[in-house]
């Protein structure tokens, strides 16, 4: 059974190779696309070291050619998937992980699923740490329930035409094969890796908001970083301090 896993990235090296590590072992078979907006660090190296495959883009606007084109992510998640003929797709961020195996994807397809339901967790970690070393990631499971991750991350290929993601991919109208688009009556958790600690998601916030801050005028989502550490650990420590086992949440 083919899984085609695509990850969009930009300077990841160091979530990286835990997320090609999290979906390898859950899914041993899959096929793994970095897409990468030209990084400078580490990633693309990293990724094909890894063995994944990388597909280097940049924004079609050159006005957001060193900025955060959401648009162009946009356009890529609908759209990069589309050589693919058949078999599960997941197409996700790098801070994204799906909790799904192999074995559980084979059922859905047996049952003619077309497409996953996912509900999304913020995971909340306590890394002092810029590069995440003190921290035992995979087996971190705290977080707080996050509407917004509740994304429709993975479908089968020969049962979507379309998927017909908005911005930031929160929402999609996915278009079927035939009329009937078959949800899974079982729901997989997505674990948002982003608030693994004060001081990472701090400077990821700030090399974030570095490719934006000059540009006039915003279509993007990514608003929402900032070079403002005060702002980042107000948000960390509210969300620290509603994080609980994810098996209690349930």
């Amino acid at each position: 059974m083919k899984v085609h896993i695509f990850i969009l990235c930009y300077n990841e090296e160091v979530l990286l190779p835990h997320t090609i590590a999290h979906y390898r072992k859950n899914i041993p078979e899959c096929i793994i696309t970095i897409c990468d907006n030209y990084s400078t660090d580490r990633s693309v190296e990293i990724a094909k070291s890894l063995n994944c495959n990388v597909i280097l883009w940049k924004s079609d606007n050159p006005k957001y050619e060193k900025c955060i084109d959401d648009h162009k992510y946009l356009d890529i998640k609908n759209n990069c998937w589309k050589d693919v003929s058949d078999g599960w797709i997941i197409m996700c961020d790098m801070d994204e992980w799906l909790c799904v195996t192999q074995e559980e994807l084979k059922k859905e397809k047996e049952e003619n699923v077309s497409i996953l339901r996912v509900k999304g967790y913020n995971i909340v970690c306590e890394s002092k740490t810029l590069d995440l070393s003190d921290l035992d990631i995979y087996s971190e499971n705290k977080g707080v329930y996050h509407i917004q991750e509740n994304k429709k991350l993975c479908f089968l290929r020969e049962k979507i035409v379309e998927i017909n993601y908005s911005i930031g991919a929160h929402n999609c109208k996915p278009v079927g094969v035939t009329r009937q688009v078959k949800h899974s009556s079982k729901t997989y958790i997505n674990k948002h890796m982003n608030w693994l600690g004060l001081e990472y998601v701090t400077e990821k916030y700030k090399k974030r908001y570095e490719r934006i801050k000059n540009v006039d005028f915003f279509p993007q989502i990514a608003k929402h970083y900032t070079d403002d550490k005060l702002k980042v650990k107000e948000e960390f420590n509210n969300f620290f301090n509603e994080r609980k086992v994810i098996e209690e949440i349930e």
